[in-house]
Order: structure tokens, then sequence, then C-alpha cells
């Protein structure tokens, strides 16, 4: 091998075999079947690294691939090559491919020994060449703003730096990089250029724009968050108030994560600590990508770093049916994109595929180089997800509903100030300013609610804005205003992608997606191209031709793609971690206030509470007596027995009072906002935190009930004989009943998480109510029962009215006055007048409960798994 009269020659070898290149030649290497060399490996990108020569030397640059171009066991950025002997690089990480480089040493020359005669190897821990002077001093570059020829973004990768200038040409162009004016960084500086591509997403800085215009001296670190405090103001809701420190130290320049709640990512990993900078890496910021030039962070968001890709996403499921078959797509800044198809093809698997709510089983989705699946922890901030359902409670104002998740989503270190400015700036950007204290359920049209649904995910501004159906049951002006609504998104320089039924807005849109059913791709393309496409001549026409069974056989293959699916990548995707979530104390006081509120503001909930439990309490007193709760004052002295009927009804009304209080409370509680939760579970609220929230609010209130229910149930009769086993009286009883309404509340509020509608609620209520009625022992005698019995120890009544029944001593009565034992009688043994029993009692009644608050855990996590 000769160097070539431009340069030296380039070789490639995998498996033995090689390849050679020209100097002029630019030669990448990925999955792609245009790269000029072609490595079919599940690690390894579609545009994974390429190799150029500027004039002076062969140049390796990784293109922001997913698993990084490893040297020496390093990650590279950009490295110029040595002449000489082979290189070895492995092509997608440790698992990747080898590939050995070589390139031609000139002739004559003789190599130095562990380099070339001409500029040092670059690997990923030294910096690229600059044109220092001779006999300049070495060791840690120093924080200042960059001069010299300036970064350059390669396409899907990080910034290259320039190489110095040298025979055959000038140094490589790059943009203008000036230090900005304000050491705030807007959340919307426009990218130089204008138009609708060059837009950045709201929360980010400008492609090239320098986070550290000044840098920091030796001993004076620099803070970066959000607080205006700060040395270097970031404008982003997702960063912290102190959210990193960058500092000079002898080895160069480390960055010290400050406790930041979204976290610092430094090449795809949760920085813990400080870490030394080396030239390439990335960083991460909230919204933001950077990278280290070796003397500051420059932004990185470029028009690659801000396209969506999709490459060959598969769904399978059991039995081998694909929900989702190969789907491959990119999707460029500011870009609206709407995926129709018939029923059955698809597209709320798309949607949670390219979320990452339900990963698919094959394929990669890519965001600013990095693949969504295996990188979910750092992208996860950048995604916004408008489910079909309502994503607010209905009860709670705008502002309230805007509030209440402004504090679980955002950083804990948010003021109640900020989180107002916040809700302020997406209600404004929504448009609701005259609906922002109106309730979301009864004082907001459907095109409103949806737009309550939108600013509650543009809280965070994410620059990835997906949504499902948003325009499912409005009117047709009412559909068109939100497609408009999500055009003006999209043009703030987002990615949007709206599933959609509607054909009456397309045209707003720069892409369709059209899938078959099956999960198949029949076209991908601008609007005007759809009929055309399909040979139709409107759109139910389209649909028609979707579910002919030889579709394949009577369209194209789509704009860009092909209508026969190909081979699945090697590696199915692992599953995704879950979300970092907030301290127990904060959610937990969030939440318990949300459902105070929500609580308080639907009226006729309130009612119910302030009302049944004397209405029910006044309904025991129509038992006919006066003896109240008291045995002696029944003794028929003719026969010698007590005449308990009077009691029994007082208690019997009392206890399936609370069950039923207990269940109406909490059937609906979470089935009403199963939609909220699981949009709060997925962006970080904990389940179990959830759980004790309402387990905690509607425990006390169906307590609190209970024992108003048993004291109007009791006021002004004659207590307990003896006042009771404790001496307590009548509060003997309010205690077994109040515990007996919680407790079913709870079991209430587990079976609530199991259920799949509100239209499954009445069924539950009167089966929860009639078996505690049953197995409560006051009508139907389970004592001594076989199996009976045993089943009605898991009935929260049975325990209920047993503390009740051994207050009042309710075994006497099946006793003559003397004491005997009447004939086909039984003592019930839970029914014992002492003091040990009632304890009992109420102890085995506390034990179902938390039994119950396991249960209910479980079916929240249930929940929350299927919904994402």
């Amino acid at each position: 091998m000769t160097a070539g009269p431009g340069g030296p020659t380039l070789r490639l070898g995998v498996g033995g075999e090689f390849r050679s290149f020209a100097p002029g030649t630019v030669v990448t290497i990925g999955r792609d079947q245009a790269s000029s060399l072609v490595l079919a490996h599940g690690d390894i990108s579609r545009h994974h690294c390429e190799l150029h020569h500027d004039g002076a030397s062969w140049w390796l640059t990784d293109l922001g691939s997913t698993n990084g171009t490893l040297v020496d066991g390093q990650r590279i950025a950009s490295i110029p090559l040595a002449p000489g002997e082979p290189l070895q690089v492995m092509v997608g990480g440790n698992r990747g491919v080898a590939v050995q480089v070589q390139v031609a040493a000139a002739p004559g020359a003789t190599p130095r020994p562990g380099g070339p005669a001409g500029p040092p190897p670059m690997t990923a821990r030294t910096a690229p060449p600059t044109a220092a002077p001779t006999g300049a001093p070495t060791g840690p570059p120093p924080m200042a703003p960059p001069t010299g020829p300036p970064a350059t973004q390669r396409p899907g990768g990080p910034p290259r730096p320039a190489g110095p200038a040298g025979p055959g040409g000038p140094p490589r162009p790059g943009p203008d990089l000036p230090p900005p004016a304000d050491r705030t960084m807007a959340a919307h500086a426009p990218a130089p250029g204008g138009g609708r591509a060059a837009r950045t997403a709201p929360g980010q800085l400008a492609h090239g724009q320098v986070l550290l215009p000044h840098g920091p001296r030796v001993g004076q670190p620099l803070v970066i968050g959000r607080n205006h405090a700060c040395d270097i103001v970031v404008d982003d809701p997702l960063v912290s108030r102190r959210h990193v420190q960058v500092e000079v130290a002898p080895a160069g320049i480390v960055l010290r994560d400050l406790g930041a709640f979204n976290g610092t990512f430094v090449n795809g990993r949760r920085l813990e600590g400080g870490v030394l900078l080396h030239p390439g890496d990335e960083v991460i910021l909230g919204n933001q990508t950077f990278t280290f030039t070796g003397d500051n962070l420059l932004a990185r968001n470029s028009t690659s770093d801000r396209t969506l890709v999709v490459e060959n996403l598969t769904t399978v499921v059991k039995g081998g049916r694909r929900l989702l078959d190969n789907v491959s797509i990119e999707l460029g800044p500011a870009s609206l994109t709407a995926v129709i198809g018939p029923s059955g093809s698809g597209k709320s698997t798309t949607l949670g595929a390219l979320t990452g709510t339900r990963p698919a089983t094959y394929g990669n989705v890519i965001w600013q180089g990095h693949d969504l699946y295996t990188h979910y922890d750092q992208l996860r901030h950048q995604i916004g997800l408008v489910p079909q359902q309502d994503i607010q409670h209905p009860q709670l104002t705008v502002r309230q509903g805007l509030n209440y998740a402004a504090r679980l989503r955002l950083p804990p270190d948010t003021t109640k100030e900020e989180r107002a400015q916040r809700v302020d700036q997406v209600v404004a950007q929504m448009q609701l300013q005259r609906q922002v204290d109106n309730r979301i359920g009864t004082q907001l049209s459907g095109g409103q609610k949806k737009r309550v649904s939108i600013a509650t995910e543009l809280l965070t501004a994410p620059p990835l804005l997906f949504l499902d159906e948003p325009t499912s049951g409005l009117d047709p002006g009412l559909d068109r205003d939100v497609m408009h609504l999500l055009r003006g998104l999209a043009d703030e320089g987002r990615v949007v992608v709206v599933v959609t039924h509607s054909v009456l807005a397309l045209d707003v849109c720069d892409n369709v997606l059209v899938l078959a059913p099956g999960g198949r791709v029949a076209y991908f393309g601008p609007p005007s191209g759809v009929l055309a496409h399909f040979g139709c001549a409107d759109y139910p026409q389209v649909f028609d031709l979707l579910d002919e069974p030889d579709l394949w056989r009577r369209i194209p293959p789509p704009p860009g793609g092909r209508a026969e699916t190909g081979a699945l990548p090697v590696l199915a995707n692992a599953p995704l971690p879950a979300p970092p979530r907030q301290s127990f104390a904060r959610q937990f006081a969030t939440l318990v206030k949300r459902t105070l509120s929500v609580i308080a503001s639907d009226k006729m909930l309130l009612a119910m509470l302030l009302l049944t439990p004397p209405v029910i309490g006044a309904l025991s007193r129509l038992a006919v007596g006066d003896a109240g709760f008291g045995l002696d004052a029944t003794a028929d002295a003719d026969r010698g027995v007590y005449v308990p009927a009077e009691v029994t009804q007082r208690l019997t009304v009392l206890i399936v009072a609370a069950a039923l209080i207990g269940a109406v409370m909490t059937i609906w509680a979470l089935v009403n906002e199963k939609a909220v939760f699981q949009r709060e579970y997925a962006v970080g609220l904990s389940p179990g935190t959830y759980l004790l929230s309402k387990v905690s609010v509607y425990g006390v209130l169906c307590f609190g009930q209970g024992v108003i229910t048993a004291f109007v149930g009791t006021v002004g009769l004659p207590g307990p004989d003896d006042g009771g086993v404790v001496g307590l009286g009548w509060f003997e009883i309010a205690i077994a009943v109040g515990m007996t309404c919680a407790s079913v509340a709870i079991l209430g509020l587990a079976i609530s998480g199991l259920l799949s509608s509100s239209e499954q609620g009445m069924p539950a209520v009167i089966g929860v109510v009639m078996t505690q009625l049953v197995f409560s022992g006051a009508i139907i005698a389970v004592n001594g029962r076989a199996v009976l019995e045993q089943l009605s120890w898991l009935a929260p009544a049975r325990w209920g009215y047993a503390a009740a029944a051994s207050t009042v001593d309710l075994n006497r009565a099946k006793e003559t006055t003397e004491g005997t034992l009447l004939d086909g009688e039984s003592r019930d043994a839970l029914w014992a007048g002492d003091v040990d029993q009632w304890v009992l009692d109420l102890f085995v009644l506390g034990g179902l409960t938390a039994v119950f608050v396991l249960l209910g855990y479980l079916s929240v996590r249930r929940s929350a798994k299927s919904g994402g």
C-alpha cells in the first residue's frame, strides 16, 4: 500500500478482507445499505462513523452513534489516524465489530515510536490539535472563550474540531460562534438562518452556542442552574436551581453534579459527584445537549440532533403475531406528523414504541444520536405524551390542575413563584387565560379540555410531543382548531406526532404515516401525495383499500420505504428502567392536597360526605323499642329470656351502613382517574405513594363518617350494659363502626384499581355491600358452619359486627336470664363480652385492612403497567 498523489491511501479490513480508499473519498460505516462499509450488527447505528481526509491526514469521526466507536477501549469523538501500523477500531462498542484501519506510510518516512511524524494521534482522551505556538506550556486547558478554528457539527454526531491548515487546503470551515451577550441562556434563542427548520425547541439553546462565555478561573468554580444567582443561568424548567458546577482542577476541567433532581448525564451515564471531562464528551442538562470541546461546552442542536429517527420498529406478541412490522421513518425538527390507518393497524402500538412507554420488541428509536430504549433515563424528560383520556381531574380548575401537575413534574427545588410563572406561561401558550379559573369538567369545552392536557405536558418544555387521538369526540371546527394548535407547537421547533382517525386537517401536517393492518407502512410522505399513492379519490376509499387482502399488489412501495418486511435486528430491546422519583414526603403531601381539593370541589361527593352519616344514623333509630343498646332492658321475666331484636337491628343497620359508605366513597376513586395516574407514573409518580395518599385521605374520612353515623344512631339512647367492655359506652360501638367503614373503603380502593371502566363500579358496590351483609353474621348465622365461617373471616363487617356485639355482650341473647344456653343455640366466640375479645376483633379488623392495602398496591401497580 502506497500513498497516493493527494495523500496516503486508507485500508479497512473486516474478517480478513480488506478494501482500499483514495484520499478524496469520504468513507462511511454503518448498518445503512448506502454506507461504504455495511456492518449488519444490532449494536451498530445506521450512520455510525466515517473516515475522511482533510488534506493533511485521515480522520476517524463518530457520527453520534448509540453504542460508540472505541479505540484502545476508549470512546472517541474524532481522531487523526497515524500512518503505519494497523489500528483496531471497535464499531458499536465492546460487543460490536472489530475493523482494522491502516493508513499508508509516506514514502521514506520513518514513524516515530508510538505515533506518526505529524500531528500527535488523538484518542477520546486527548484534545484536538490546535495551532499552538511552539513551546506552549502543557497541562489542563484554561476555560476561556473558544478561539481559533471553530467546531462544526457532523450530521448525527457531536461537533468535530477543525483540523489545522496544511498542504492541500485551508482548515475545515465552521460556523461563527460568538459568545452570548448575556449570562442567561435563553430558552427560545433562534438559530442562525431562521426559518421553521432552524427554530430551536423551547428550553434549548441554539446550535453552536457556548455555555461558558467567560470560563472559570482556578479556584473560582462556576455554578450552572436555573436560579438567577448562579454564574450561568439556563432557562429550562427541568434544570435545578443549582444544577451542576464546573471547576478547574490540576488534571483538567471537572464537572460536578450538585444533586440535580433530573440529573446530569455524561456520555449517557448519570453523574454521581464529579467527573473529569475530556474532549468529545457529551453532557446533557435537562432538555439540552452539549459537547465538551476541551475548553468549553458547545450546544448541540443541529437539524440532525433534532431529527427523530425510527429504525425497523417491530412489535411481536405471543404466538408470533406482529403488531408493528419493520417501521422506519425520519421526522425532522419543526415537523407535524399524522399517523392514520384503520383499526388494528398498530397506531397506538406505534405511539407506545416511539415514546418508550411500550417499547418495540425489535428496532431503534434514535434521538440526539442516542437510542431511546438504551438511554431512556436521560431522554425521557424530553418526551411529552397526551393520551386519549384527559389527564387532569375534572373537579379542579385549570390553574389548580396545572399547579399540582407542576409540583409533581418540575424539580423539587422549584419555588411556588416559579411554578406559578411556569403555569402562566403554558396557559398563555394554550390560549386559556380566560378559562384559567374555570372547572375543567363542567366549564370547559372539549377542545379546551384537550388544551389543558397539552398544557400539562408542556410544563417541562419537551422537544418531542406525542398525542393519541386529541380530536376524538370533537366537532369538525374544534378538530381543525386543535390541529392548527399542534401546527403552532411544531413551528416552535418541536417534533410533534399525532395519532388520529380524522382526516379533516391533514393539510396542516408535514408528513402523513399511513399504517395498514399488521402495522406495516403503506405510505409515508406529504399529505398531498396520499390519495395519488393509493389511486383513490378520497380518504374513505383509502381506508377501504387498506383492509383489502391484496393491498400490497395494488399499491406501489411507500415513498422512502419498503412494502416488504426486512430482516429483524439481532438483539431484542430490554425493558426500560423506572424513572427517578421525588421524595416520598413531597409526593405524598402533593397528592393528599390534590385529593382533598378534588373532594372539596365535587359538590355531589361533598354532600354525600356531610349528609350520609346523619341520615343513615337516623335510620338506625327507626328500630322499635327504647332499650337502646342494653340487653338487660329487653329481658322477659315471664319466659326468662332476652328479646334482642332491637339491639341487633340497630347494630346491623350501623355496620351495613358503614360498609355501604366505605364502598361508595372509594369504588370509583381510582378508576375515574386512571389516565391521570398512568401518565404521572410514566414521569415518576410512585404507585405506593399514590395509593397511600388515597388510603390516608379516604381512610380518615370514612372512619370519621362511621363515628358520626354511630353517634347519631346512639345519642340519647341507653348505651351498652355496664358501659361496655372497657367502659367507653357508645364510643366502643363507634370505634367498631368507624374501623369497618375505613376497612371497606380501602377494600374499595383495591377493587377500583382493578376496574377497567367506571361503568363497572355499581355492580362492584352491590357485590361488596351484599357480601358484607351476608358474612357479618348479623342476619345469617355463620358461626359453626364449615366453609361459610372461614369465608366470613375475610369480611371486615364480620369483625366489626363482632366487636360491637362484644361491647353489648350479644352472646347473652342466646342464653336464659339465668345464664343457661338455649336449646339449638351456640355461642359465637367472636362475640364474647370481655376486653380481650373486643381488642382481638379490632386487631384482626386492622390486620385485614393492612392486607387490603397490599392488595390495593398490587392493583395499582397492575394499572400502572397496563398503561405504560
